[in-house]
């Protein structure tokens, strides 16, 4: 194939990448209304001017479940934000509980964003493909800054994805009764949060300190029972 070809055809695919592009973005819909209810850390539910409700899900975040630590502080987070105000939500489609997956703003403001720099939710990259390439960029930057400051859930020894959480692969069931460990004659038990991080800092040699603090915990007043 001539070097003319192969231009030509770079032209045509290039455009053709831009007009999916320009028509993908047409698509997106604009829902206003005012929150009137407000689920957990990354749902909320808005009422629109013909009184009817919608359930949103904020798109390309998931925040700690309830039964996680800083669950409820996400939630409060959420709802000092937004509860009771008017709200634009940019959204594509819904997900398979019918609920509208979008970018919540607030005068113009990306809250989706705020809850990720309040280090009270997570960039959720696995459903993330429906965000545009910037807010992408913006929502991965904000969740390493908040990392690297240690702010809100990144203050936690261990935090936990939501994601890991509901999938049991490294967070405690609700139902889990604690652990214990033995040292001789002697069994301390540890609650069920502490446990899950004790689990975590289990697979990695330089959370040391924490480890050090959790034999703290587990060796103080109280924590200590007879065998």
């Amino acid at each position: 194939m001539s070097r003319d070809r192969l231009a030509e055809l770079s032209r045509l695919i290039a455009g053709l990448a831009v007009y999916i592009s320009c028509t993908c973005l047409a698509q997106a819909e604009m829902l206003s209304g005012r929150v009137v209810k407000i689920a957990d850390g990354d749902t909320l539910t808005v009422l629109d001017k013909s009184n009817r409700q919608h359930k949103i899900r904020l798109l390309g975040i998931d925040a700690p479940e309830h039964a996680q630590p800083f669950g409820t502080v996400s939630r409060q987070n959420l709802a000092d934000l937004v509860f009771g105000k008017t709200v634009a939500v940019e959204w594509y489609k819904q997900d398979r509980y019918q609920r509208i997956l979008g970018k919540v703003l607030l005068n113009g403001q990306d809250v989706n964003l705020k809850q990720i720099k309040a280090g009270l939710a997570w960039h959720y990259k696995q459903y993330d493909k429906d965000l545009r390439r910037a807010d992408k960029q913006l929502y991965a930057e904000a969740q390493k800054a908040a990392s690297l400051k240690g702010i809100g859930l990144w203050n936690d020894v261990a935090p936990v994805a939501p994601w890991d959480f509901r999938h049991n692969k490294s967070a405690p069931s609700v139902a889990d009764d604690g652990c214990e460990i033995r040292l001789g004659e002697f069994r301390y038990k540890i609650d069920p949060v502490i446990c899950g991080i004790f689990r975590n800092a289990l697979k990695s040699a330089s959370t040391l300190p924490g480890l050090m603090e959790l034999v703290h915990l587990a060796t103080r007043p109280g924590s200590r029972e007879a065998n």
